[in-house]
């Protein structure tokens, strides 16, 4: 690979694990309304959190609406969470006090995904370290502050979402940098991979799920390997 100055590294399911750092914040939301250790509960909570993401159509960023609504829709997403589980599972409407702790957890440093810490190590000192993620900002940047990055940036503050040129051309704008001298990795054909080559920059496919892998795109299934790329 040509040398890069700056990596730019895709948050969840990239360098966080969102599944667990979700699940975290959901039982801290549990105990917040008197019902820690309800399992039936926590399902509820982890099923419409998937399902309404893809319900209000959260997954399809290119879409001109999700887009320019995103954040929006990010947190009327997370109310909706926690009216829908007062309504299933009864909590005594205390939804409010249950979004509240979920919020406030979520925001803590996120669970590290398998192999991101020795990887943002070891390239401490050789590139500009960034994470680059679609979010609302009270809670991402804190979730990735454990990674001593160079600099995280989240939609909200950019004013665009990934995949948007917008997006991209703002981060480029604030680093000082060309396309040509960064990398993209992340885990999201759609928004990483497909923003990244649309702005002309180089990217590196986290293909975790061994999934196929389309022509064109440079692929790893471990972070580890991205060692061996640079």
């Amino acid at each position: 690979m040509k040398p890069y100055r700056c990596i730019l590294f895709d948050a969840d399911d990239t360098l966080v694990d969102y599944a667990k750092d979700s699940e975290r914040a959901f039982r801290a939301a549990l105990c917040a309304v008197g019902r820690e250790g309800d399992e039936e509960a926590l399902d509820v909570l982890v099923r419409f959190d998937f399902g309404n993401w893809d319900l209000v159509g959260l997954c399809d960023v290119h879409l001109p609406h999700v887009r320019d609504n995103f954040h929006e829709l990010y947190r009327n997403h997370v109310h909706d969470i926690f009216v829908h589980a007062d309504m299933v599972c009864g909590f005594n409407g205390k939804a409010s006090e249950a979004e509240r702790a979920f919020m406030k957890e979520f925001s803590m440093p996120g669970q590290p995904m398998e192999g991101a810490e020795e990887v943002v190590g070891a390239l401490k000192g050789k590139y500009r370290l960034y994470a680059a993620t679609n979010g609302l900002s009270e809670l991402q940047k804190t979730r990735l502050s454990a990674f001593g990055l160079d600099g995280i940036f989240v939609s909200e503050e950019l004013g665009a979402v990934k995949p948007s040129p917008d997006y991209f051309s703002r981060i480029f704008e604030a680093l000082g940098e060309s396309a040509e001298n960064c990398l993209f990795v992340g885990d999201s054909l759609s928004a990483d991979i497909a923003g990244a080559q649309a702005c002309g920059m180089d990217s590196v496919w986290l293909n975790r799920r061994g999934a196929v892998c389309p022509s064109g795109v440079r692929e790893i299934r471990s972070l580890k390997e991205l060692l061996n790329l640079l």
